[in-house]
């Protein structure tokens, strides 16, 4: 992670159905902060797993960790990489993160906190990070960010509406509803389907049908799940990814507190 001038490296693993967090010149608070948020260790998944008690492939897609996305130490972080995904391919996408650490973050290894962005032009970032036309809205966001004008907290306020949240990051220079409903999800917020085009042919693959009409049936089909839908989908849609045993899925319960070690 960046702190400041300098990269401070940040080690996971689990040991003894406990999750261990390590990093020097970090205290325990600010490591435990940092582990609960990358983890996604504070979103609460109990309503949905007594929803879909009856759903053997949803019980078990949380039972192997997938309803808890792996996000970055900052939602500063974790809203520019989903900037960064927006109509490209996912190789394209690491390239422009792996230059953006390379050219603007501490020692060329953390990722850049908003000022460094921020103190770049559009024109310059677009030539280093060969970002294209994201570079203006990059800069802007940072900018916003760097100065105080966009308070990134309120994002993750649990008491604020779904809906309100997605209006206020598709306000946002160059954040269209996917990238909004992309960031949501990774906010655990699951109202919305953040539907691309890995999704649509991941859905075709699965539930054959015209193209045409695969929003439609996305929908559809999961509408019946509320404020949880886009994690149904989530779970459906990657359900071929990982075969993890029972007890390694355990291991990474959210109910066991992550020991923490500066």
């Amino acid at each position: 992670m960046d702190s400041g001038a300098r990269a401070i490296p940040v080690s996971f693993r689990a040991r003894g159905g406990r999750l261990i967090a390590e990093a020097e010149g970090l205290d325990v608070a600010r490591l435990r902060k940092i582990a609960r948020r990358v983890f996604s260790l504070d979103v609460d998944l109990g309503v949905f797993a007594r929803e879909i008690a009856g759903e053997p492939e949803l019980v078990q897609g949380l039972a192997q960790g997938r309803g808890r996305m792996l996000r970055a130490p900052t939602l500063f972080e974790d809203a520019v990489k989903m900037l960064l995904t927006t109509n490209c391919s996912w190789a394209a996408t690491r390239g422009m993160v792996v230059r953006l650490i390379a050219e603007l973050g501490a020692e060329g290894r953390a990722f850049p906190n908003a000022a460094s962005i921020a103190a770049m032009t559009p024109s310059r970032l677009k030539a280093k990070i060969r970002c294209g036309y994201r570079a203006v809205s990059l800069v802007r966001f940072a900018r916003r960010v760097a100065r105080g004008e966009l308070d990134l907290g309120a994002w993750e306020r649990r008491e604020i509406p779904a809906e309100e949240i997605r209006g206020a990051i598709t306000s946002e220079h160059g954040f269209g509803p996917y990238a909004a409903e992309g960031l949501l999800r990774i906010l655990g917020r699951h109202d919305f389907l953040a539907i691309d085009s890995w999704v649509r042919q991941e859905y075709r693959r699965r539930y054959h049908g015209p193209a045409r009409t695969t929003d439609r049936a996305i929908a559809r089909r999961y509408a019946r799940y509320g404020a949880h839908r886009g994690l149904a989908l989530w779970l459906d849609m990657t359900s071929h990814w990982h075969e993890v045993p029972s007890r390694e899925a355990e291991t990474w319960s959210p109910q066991v507190a992550p020991s923490l070690r500066s």
